[in-house]
């Protein structure tokens, strides 16, 4: 008995020790953070991601969502109210360098706010949206919820620290994958410099210009949104495509201490770590048979569903696929017919990995299904049984009247 509680005892330890370790290797400094695929959100590393905290200019990210959406043409210009842009946010915010009385198109806007954190862009953008700011907050809500962002409040577009304006890592991640699928809000945030259209207003990516001055690495990082304010400590929502498969990273609630860039260098470590611990496995690729369906009129009971895509996973290197924890949410036609040709796409898959989606690909016919006019019989008993029926009766039928024809001949013969 003794012997048995020494063992798991000595368990404990090493497991314990082992994720000691494993945080001690990445040395963060992120209270809050997560790392996750870019195109469905696996969560491979994360502390508190549903942790709610204050977000600062990360919020200027769904300030961008709200106005792309709702502007049909960026090149639209506003003309620059600045005392009223500037009553909605403290001057000791990032800024732009918005003019008064300056006309800026929107799009030269969502990029002075997003390139160099502009407080003052964000701003001009809530008011001139819908012509009312308080609209615009409402719209940001709304379409936090939209996308699923079921732990987040802004109550302003910039990310002022305030009580009602909050988020989580998770729910950032839900954003920050939204605003990707955006191409003009994925190249400006990954935007070094920009120079406005009438060429009036140059700014830089307050993420690169950092790097740059602090001789930070961020080889890893492709683009991003900063942000800093006293509630919120330093945060970065970025994004990388020079990593085996392109992630998302948040990292929120790093502490800020003059001449350090927490936030950069945790983002860093994390998109490094992920590169070194985990592989990207397939768990099929194009072409394997994922399941199969039934069919009817066939010389088969049964025939292949293949996947049209390869679906992979990341997992630690040392992990073995585990087909038990595989599980497929089929969608399409549910009975196969001669009508179907190989190659046909036929529905769609969900798999999952482990309770996660781990992808959403369509399903293609793998191979023939033969018409059996055998089997047709067979699953149409009644409809040979009357067509037996009609036959007999037809043949009969041609039979006595064939009887009444030889009948009448024999008649006219004895005339």
């Amino acid at each position: 008995m003794v012997k048995k509680f020494f063992v798991i005892l000595l368990f404990c330890i090493l497991y314990l020790s082992a994720n000691v370790l494993a945080t001690e290797k990445i040395n963060l400094n992120s209270k809050y953070y997560g790392v996750y695929t870019l195109d469905n959100l696996q969560e491979l590393e994360s502390k508190e991601q549903n942790k709610i905290v204050p977000i600062a200019s990360l919020t200027k990210i769904m300030t961008g969502i709200v106005c792309i959406e709702n502007i049909d043409d960026l090149n639209q210009t506003v003309v620059v109210n600045l005392p009223q842009v500037q009553s909605y946010y403290n001057e000791e915010y990032s800024v732009a360098g918005l003019k008064d009385g300056q006309e800026i198109s929107y799009y030269d806007l969502i990029a002075t706010m997003l390139i160099p954190s502009g407080a003052d862009s964000a701003s001009c953008i809530a008011l001139n949206v819908f012509g009312d700011y308080s609209r615009f907050i409402k719209e940001m809500n709304d379409k936090a919820k939209e996308i699923g962002m079921s732990s987040t409040s802004f109550s302003n577009p910039i990310g002022a620290d305030d009580s009602n304006n909050y988020s989580t890592v998770y729910d950032v991640a839900l954003m920050m994958k939204y605003a990707l699928e955006n191409d003009t809000l994925k190249k400006l945030m990954s935007e070094y410099e920009y120079i406005t259209k009438d060429g009036s207003i140059t700014v830089k990516n307050a993420l690169f210009v950092l790097a740059d001055l602090y001789g930070a690495d961020v080889s890893k990082i492709t683009g991003g949104k900063t942000g800093m304010t006293g509630d919120a400590g330093y945060c970065l929502a970025s994004f990388s495509e020079n990593t085996e498969k392109p992630l998302i990273c948040i990292v929120l609630g790093c502490d800020i201490v003059p001449g350090t860039l927490f936030h950069l260098e945790d983002s860093q470590s994390l998109y490094n770590y992920v590169d070194e611990i985990y592989d990207y496995k397939n768990i099929y690729q194009k072409g394997d048979r994922i399941l199969t369906l039934p069919t009817y009129h066939s010389t088969k009971t049964n025939v292949s569903v293949c996947v049209n895509d390869d679906i992979s996973v990341y997992m630690q290197n040392d992990e073995n696929i585990d087909f038990q924890n595989v599980y497929i949410d089929y969608s399409g036609i549910p009975l196969l017919s001669s009508k179907n040709k190989i190659g046909d796409v036929i529905g769609s898959a969900k798999i999952y990995y482990k309770d996660e989606i781990i992808g959403d690909v369509d399903v293609v016919l793998g191979e023939e299904v033969k018409f059996s006019i055998l089997k047709w019989s067979k699953d149409n008993t009644l409809y040979v049984i009357l067509f037996e029926i009609i036959v007999i009766i037809l043949l009969a039928y041609i039979l006595k009247k064939k009887n009444s024809i030889i009948k009448k001949r024999q008649v006219i013969n004895k005339l």
